[in-house]
């Protein structure tokens, strides 16, 4: 029996999907499912995975971090990639991160069970000869632009290396984050340990691993001194850490443990935070936390404890906006930061904060902006470099 695991965040696709495999496949077991990317790093922490079908578009982290969490733990899982997506930015991703396959939407159930198939059998091969090489796979979708099959193998596993020592330099950084927690700022908090993330990633001069532990390190160390515990999950996750890259492809990853790291510090101040009293302020720190993963009036409203309805209404009186409006801005506005901050692809920056596609974000930043996402940036970059030159 070979253990499978399914990450698609379409309910109907995920059935699909289990019924073709259980029913054209013997020996397929299916041990999980996941609908966005906690759900999916859960899946890697308690589960035992032969292979995973993987869709790019899911809530964060999204498809290619879960895929990038794989390789840096050094597991032997095969990877499928499922998406309704050819951009060559994703297809470049996929083979860097040597997925076994990348398949495009609607798969049809032959191509599905082929690819299956072939990698189920490249595992039995390296089993039987476990001091061999297992051969690689050839892909059966070809790469856009060349007409080529994609050829992977898995990789060797990292050395872990030490946890850097703590440097100067962070302890404004603590101090600046303790104070917005004895203030129950949780959105404030969420946007400066962000802003922080996004600089350390924003350095030219030096990889940021380093840093990024560093970072981390110093979030525990608040934990700590305040006399709280973190999650076994969550010191699993940090552990993990040790045996990863830690480069842009992990910046997601990163924050999402920065935030739950946040979570943390907050649930326990009994005056307030992300789970103040107020339901607006609810809402408001339910979104700035889940932006990115594409938030539903109908999950701030389960989260909050009260009807989608009453929500919209109270929402409209609160805030003199709809809930809409106010998500689309905070979205655009985080897409403004990775514009301004991040080297991403535009697309990734669409796939990032949950919109439909790049041409659908294009559209939705240019009518609230008056500029392409690529024109914003380049304005930005250029009008950020005009006073240096100026000074020279």
């Amino acid at each position: 029996m070979f253990d499978i695991v399914i990450i698609e965040d379409e309910e109907l696709e995920r059935r699909a999907l289990r019924k073709i495999l259980e029913t054209n496949l013997e020996g397929a077991n299916i041990v999980g499912e996941a609908r966005n990317g906690t759900e999916a790093v859960h899946l890697l922490d308690t589960v035992s995975i032969d292979l995973m079908l993987v869709d790019i578009k899911i809530p964060r982290p999204n498809g290619i971090e879960i895929i990038q969490m794989v390789r840096d733990r050094g597991l032997k899982t095969k990877v499928i990639i499922l998406t309704a997506y050819d951009y060559f930015e994703i297809m470049q991703s996929a083979i860097h991160l040597k997925a076994d396959n990348f398949l495009l939407k609607p798969v049809r159930t032959a191509e599905l069970v082929s690819a299956v198939a072939e990698c189920l059998r490249s595992i039995e091969d390296s089993e039987r000869s476990p001091t061999s090489t297992p051969p690689a796979f050839r892909a059966s979708a070809a790469v856009p632009g060349n007409g080529r099959a994609m050829k992977t193998a898995t990789p060797a596993p990292e050395r872990a290396p030490k946890m850097p020592p703590e440097t100067t330099g962070t302890s404004t950084i603590a101090d600046r984050i303790a104070n917005l927690v004895d203030q129950t700022a949780y959105r404030e908090c969420l946007g400066l340990v962000r802003r922080n993330l996004e600089e350390i990633y924003a350095r030219k001069d030096v990889a940021p691993r380093r840093a990024i532990l560093e970072y981390v390190r110093t979030m525990v160390q608040i934990v700590e001194g305040r006399g709280l515990s973190l999650t076994a999950p969550l010191e699993h996750q940090i552990e993990a850490l040790m045996a990863q890259r830690l480069d842009l492809h992990s910046h997601f990853q990163i924050q999402e443990l920065l935030y739950q790291i946040t979570d943390v510090l907050f649930e326990a101040n009994e005056a307030g935070g992300a789970h103040a009293p107020g339901r607006i302020q609810d809402v408001l720190n339910f979104i700035e936390r889940n932006v990115h993963k594409g938030v539903t009036l109908e999950e701030a409203a389960d989260f909050a404890h009260i009807s989608p309805c009453y929500l919209s209404r109270l929402f409209r009186k609160e805030m003199d906006m709809t809930f809409i409006s106010y998500l689309k801005n905070q979205r655009i506005e985080r897409a403004k930061e990775l514009l301004q901050e991040s080297d991403l692809p535009i697309t990734n920056v669409s796939l990032d904060l949950s919109f439909q596609d790049a041409n659908y974000f294009c559209k939705a930043f240019k009518k609230e902006v008056g500029l392409s996402p690529s024109e914003y940036r380049r304005r930005y970059r250029r009008t950020r470099e005009e006073p240096l030159s100026a000074s020279a």
